[in-house]
């Protein structure tokens, strides 16, 4: 595998164009999808997303040796220092392009996005279920970026932000729940190894519950049309109900909630294609 693969791999490809998506997603919802400053921001989330990915696996190389051996670092195929050198020119290119965008979009990515990033492996990683809202909340939080760096504030982005954050956060959570055996070698206190998978079901079944009713609530207030709730409900209700009180048991172990990880992955892609519908 040749270095130029190997680079591309480790900075997360499908998890980048979630977050490309994002941007444009939000740029098009407030009615500046043509604005000078949508590349820098754009630039700036690419950047810090690819950046924090290499550095999260740089922290995890130990805990990946056994729950994804097949990644750039613990394969092999990229060396650390490689990866490091490839980080740091990332955050450094990041870091310049805000200066570029409004005060309030530069705000949002150096004083709250970019210490979240940095500090998720050493520190929130290892505080159960509060890791799992900083994820969730990293990608929601996109949405609050993209719009006070073009626009100069925040208004028209909340509800997308508390979408994304809780739906990826009940996936962060059941990846958790899968990687069990892994994080005990780190002595990662997830919320799955604290307090075992039969509680982790539960809060996942009380959090997809509260996800499918708590994004109702903009279509009975009438802010949203009703693409909107029929997206909602095909893309993100259904499938989610149906992998936590169908798929999952209380007998599920680490095995079934890799899979269920898969469903979820697609309830995020339907849940931007959910907030993409929001403008019609």
């Amino acid at each position: 595998m040749n270095l130029l693969f190997a680079s591309i791999q480790i900075v997360r490809p499908l998890n980048m164009i979630l977050s490309l998506c994002a941007v444009f997603i939000a740029g098009w919802l407030v009615n500046d999808i043509t604005s000078p400053l949508l590349p820098y921001t754009a630039l700036v989330v690419l950047c810090f997303a690819g950046a924090s990915n290499i550095l999260n696996d740089v922290l995890d190389i130990n805990i990946d040796k056994i729950n994804r051996p097949n990644r750039m670092l613990p394969s092999g195929h990229l060396k650390i220092q490689e990866a490091l050198l490839l980080m740091s020119i990332l955050y450094s290119l990041g870091i310049m392009a805000t200066s570029y965008l409004h005060p309030v979009g530069q705000q949002i990515a150096l004083a709250l996005v970019l210490p979240l990033l940095a500090l998720y492996t050493p520190l929130f990683k290892r505080l159960p279920f509060i890791g799992n809202l900083v994820v969730g909340a990293i990608l929601g939080l996109v949405f609050i970026f993209t719009e006070g760096a073009i626009m100069g504030n925040v208004d028209k982005m909340w509800i997308p932000f508390c979408l994304a954050t809780t739906l990826s956060s009940v996936r962060e959570l059941v990846k958790d729940a899968a990687d069990m055996e892994g994080d005990a070698v780190g002595d990662l206190q997830t919320f799955p190894r604290k307090y075992g998978l039969i509680t982790t079901l539960w809060l996942l079944r009380i959090l997809t519950i509260a996800l499918c009713f708590g994004a109702t609530i903009p279509w009975f207030e009438g802010w949203y049309g009703n693409y909107y709730l029929f997206l909602l409900i095909g893309g993100v209700a259904l499938p989610s109900l149906y992998a936590v009180f169908i798929l999952l048991q209380e007998n599920s172990a680490s095995e079934d909630y890799a899979i269920i990880a898969q469903i979820f992955k697609g309830t995020t892609i339907g849940g931007m294609i959910v907030i993409f519908s929001t403008g019609f």
